[in-house]
C-alpha cells in the first residue's frame, strides 16, 4: 500500500541518489583534472621509479594515464546515467528503474571501491568509500516499498 511515508522514503531515497549520480560526476571530472597528481599519489612509494619509466617507457606509462583517464570518464557516464534513472525514479516511482539503479550501483561502487583498494591511495579510497555509503542510504530508504510492490499478472 502506497502510503504518504512511503512516497516520502521514495522521494528522499531517490534524492540522495541523485545527489550521488551529481557527487559521481564531479569525482570522475576530479580524477580528470588532477589525474597528475593522482597517479604520483598511486607511485608515491616508488616516484624516482615512476620518472624513470616514464622517461625510458612513454608508451607503457602513457598507458598508465590513458587508463586513468578513461576511468575518469567512466565515472562521470555512470554518474550521468543514476542522475538520470534517480530523476526517473522521482517522476515515476517505477520499479524496473529502481532495479537498474540497484544493480548498477551494486557492480560501480564496490568496483570502483576494490580499485582505488589496490591503488592504496587513501584519498581515492575515501572518495569512493563516500560515493558507496550515499548509494546504499538511497537505496534502503525506498526498498521495502519496491520488494512489496505488487503487479497484475496479464
Amino acid at each position: 500500500m502506497l502510503t504518504i511515508r512511503t512516497v516520502q522514503n521514495i522521494k528522499r531515497g531517490s534524492r540522495i541518489t541523485y545527489l550521488n549520480g551529481v557527487y559521481a560526476i564531479v569525482l570522475g571530472v576530479l580524477y580528470l583534472a588532477l589525474f597528475k597528481l593522482i597517479v604520483k599519489m598511486n607511485f608515491r612509494q616508488i616516484d624516482a621509479i615512476w620518472q624513470v619509466f616514464a622517461k625510458y617507457n612513454p608508451e607503457i606509462s602513457g598507458l598508465f594515464v590513458r587508463l586513468f583517464l578513461l576511468k575518469g570518464i567512466f565515472i562521470i557516464a555512470i554518474g550521468i546515467l543514476i542522475t538520470y534513472l534517480s530523476l526517473y525514479i522521482l517522476r515515476k516511482k517505477d520499479k524496473n528503474a529502481w532495479f537498474v539503479l540497484f544493480i548498477l550501483g551494486v557492480l560501480f561502487w564496490p568496483s570502483l571501491l576494490t580499485i582505488e583498494i589496490f591503488d592504496k591511495n587513501i584519498f581515492t579510497i575515501v572518495a569512493a568509500s563516500v560515493g558507496w555509503v550515499m548509494f546504499i542510504i538511497g537505496m534502503l530508504l525506498p526498498i521495502k516499498y519496491y520488494i512489496e510492490k505488487e503487479y497484475t499478472d496479464y
